[in-house]
């Protein structure tokens, strides 16, 4: 693999924060957004879609998990294209996938076309995913790039409240047959005007130099520096250029960076089994327990959704000061305790809500560390292979919880509570054999 010795990473890093910044984030962030939306409408309208198309127990469940299936196509498929053919192409291409698959839900006849239609839409923004977070790994400047991420994370949670408010408004106008449908289609029109603006955000500078393309990344930097007034560094760095296939990437991920991956791979886990799980449970099986009707369970979703909104942004400021590790230890571990917080008899919003300011948290700071410990040239597929585990495991997680639930609700919370001590022990690990990257750059980081 040959070098190129440039100055245009550090010229990124140097870079003040400028109002570039600032859409390009909003552009590409809003994916948390929609991706909150998609699997929080789903739990939201899950029992009067149940109803409306006779729906199984299994076949609801289905509706999460062919969604997260769907994902896990996308994560690989599109992370590799993303690697070889560019950010941007891609991040157009599966938001179109994404926003169409949501749109034609709300057209579904029968347990078949809707669980087709959630596997595209899945496709779509597991592809996403990967292209999104790379970008903005790549652009945004090293001294920033713990909190911009962490934020943007947390605007996970403003998906879910746009949801959940949604959610209790359409159940609220219209009836339950239609209410459900008319989500999927609204959820598909939102995410389709996101296109127009991601046209004017440029490709990643970092990708450009990882395929040798100098000049294009050198006339992205120049821009910036203007916008920003005038250039700020002139140290330079060596940026490996790779030239291999999906082979050759998979070898080194697993070759080159084994304790990376497998420490990555335990945060997806983590924050997908328990996020997917819980959701699950709470139509399906805490909704029974506190005999919850339809409408009330977008309520306490909203009061979730507002606990991990102001517990996620919380911690994306305190991700840059107090560091990822001493913050992931403390979170995982504490949720895991929290799990057991519904049994105690508590009124199910005030739980939820507090359950969810901790747990809807922890990804401001897992994705974070998971996503930058990986050089620009094979960033994309190794996060599309991180989602295909985590989204894999999230895909099956309510399957295991709500048979778990079958002999008990201490079961099923027990349940939820290992899966939480997986991402304990893997910052445990982490913190003995990895790194803190808190301020550092990309290319210092591989």
């Amino acid at each position: 693999m040959r070098l190129i010795e440039t100055d245009i990473t550090c010229r990124l890093d140097s870079l003040p924060w400028t109002p570039f910044h600032t859409r390009f984030v909003l552009a590409l962030g809003i994916t948390w957004v929609l991706d909150a939306f998609e699997v929080v409408i789903v739990s939201a309208v899950l029992k009067p879609m149940t109803k409306d198309l006779a729906f199984s127990p299994a076949q609801s469940s289905m509706m999460v998990s062919g969604f997260l299936l769907g994902a896990i196509f996308g994560s690989l498929v599109f992370g590799y294209l993303a690697d070889r053919y560019g950010r941007k192409r891609l991040f157009l291409l599966t938001l179109l996938l994404y926003s169409g698959g949501t749109f034609l839900t709300g057209f579904a006849n029968s347990f078949e076309t809707a669980l087709l239609f959630r596997v595209l839409a899945g496709a779509g923004l597991g592809g996403e995913f990967a292209a999104i977070q790379s970008a903005i790994d790549e652009f945004v400047p090293a001294r920033h790039r713990g909190k911009v991420d962490g934020t943007i994370t947390a605007l996970w949670n403003l998906g879910s409240l746009l949801a959940s408010l949604s959610a209790l408004w359409l159940l609220k106008v219209m009836e339950e047959s239609i209410a459900w449908r008319v989500a999927y289609l609204l959820g598909g029109l939102i995410a389709l005007l996101i296109i127009f603006v991601r046209l004017y955000v440029p490709e990643s500078p970092r990708w450009l130099l990882s395929r040798g393309r100098v000049e294009e990344a050198e006339n992205i930097v120049k821009r910036l520096e203007e916008e920003a007034g005038g250039r700020r560094s002139y140290d330079k760095c060596s940026v490996p250029v790779f030239e291999g296939n999906l082979i050759d990437a998979s070898k080194i991920i697993l070759g080159r960076y084994p304790w990376r991956f497998l420490f990555s791979a335990s945060m997806s886990f983590t924050i997908l089994t328990t996020y997917y799980g819980m959701i699950t449970l709470l139509p399906l099986i805490l909704s029974e327990v506190y005999n919850l009707k339809s409408a009330e369970i977008p309520k306490v979703l909203l009061f979730g959704s507002l606990g991990g909104l102001l517990g996620g942004l919380l911690v994306a400021y305190l991700v840059d000061r107090v560091g990822r590790i001493p913050l992931g230890l403390i979170i995982s571990l504490s949720s895991a305790i929290l799990s057991f917080s519904f049994l105690l008899g508590y009124e199910l919003k005030l739980a939820f809500f507090l359950y969810s300011i901790i747990a809807f948290s922890f990804a401001s700071v897992a994705y974070v560390i998971a996503t930058e410990i990986y050089p620009s040239y094979i960033r994309a597929y190794a996060i599309g292979l991180l989602s295909i585990i985590g989204r894999l495991s999230g895909a099956f997680a309510p399957l295991i919880l709500v048979g778990l639930s079958q002999m008990g609700l201490l079961h099923a919370l027990l349940g939820l509570s290992l899966f939480w001590l997986v991402g304990f022990f893997a910052f445990v690990l982490w913190r003995l054999r990895g790194m803190e990257t808190r301020g550092r750059p990309l290319e210092d980081i591989a």
